[in-house]
């Protein structure tokens, strides 16, 4: 009788320490998947809001988008490139509505790896061009900047597989996107 009792005591324990092992396994990679798309998150956070300070700052310099790319690509240097799906320099208003818009596709890695570079951003779309950015008086324009970005799961474990948006099907569908509107600064000459 004792022999069987500890037998079974045996059993169950490994199969405890199976279910116990499996759960930890589980919390530990959803940690981890999750540090990680926190990291990327904070990164674009980082570059939207670096981005739109340069171009509040430089309104309607001829320059200005350049400026802007630039300053989102030094914030995003902790993503991979290929992550980036656009960025989305627009006129807003005071309650945050999107208006008029610069939209900015990143050259893909294999067109120049590194591509995080005013030099190789391709536009999309240029319905709200640096002349058009109003720096003067009172009525100065708010500009803000959208990144979109895709994260990639890394480990492949249960549903943490593929990335967040499904750029195969329809670009753009369930990608993460982080927004920072600013008020263009006074234009410092007269």
């Amino acid at each position: 009788m004792r022999l069987l009792r500890h037998s079974n005591e045996e059993g169950a324990a490994a199969v405890e320490t199976a279910m116990v092992l499996g759960l930890l396994l589980m919390i530990a990679l959803g940690g981890f998947e999750w540090g990680m798309a926190f990291r990327d998150w904070l990164a674009v956070t980082s570059g939207t809001r670096e981005a739109a300070r340069i171009g509040a700052q430089a309104g309607d310099e001829p320059n200005a988008d350049c400026l802007i790319l630039e300053a989102a690509a030094g914030s995003l240097r902790s993503i991979e490139d290929d992550q980036v799906i656009r960025i989305r320099i627009f006129r807003s208003n005071t309650s945050g509505a999107m208006g008029n818009s610069q939209v900015y596709r990143p050259a893909l890695p294999t067109d120049s790896p590194g591509s995080l570079r005013c030099s190789t951003w391709y536009p999309l779309s240029l319905n709200y061009p640096e002349s058009h950015r109003d720096n003067d008086g009172v009525n100065r324009h708010w500009l803000g900047v959208e990144i979109e970005f895709d994260h990639d799961w890394t480990t492949g474990f249960l549903w943490w597989s593929g990335s967040v948006c499904d750029r195969g099907t329809a670009p753009g569908k369930d990608c993460w996107t982080q927004r920072t509107i600013m008020h263009i600064e006074p234009d410092p000459t007269p």
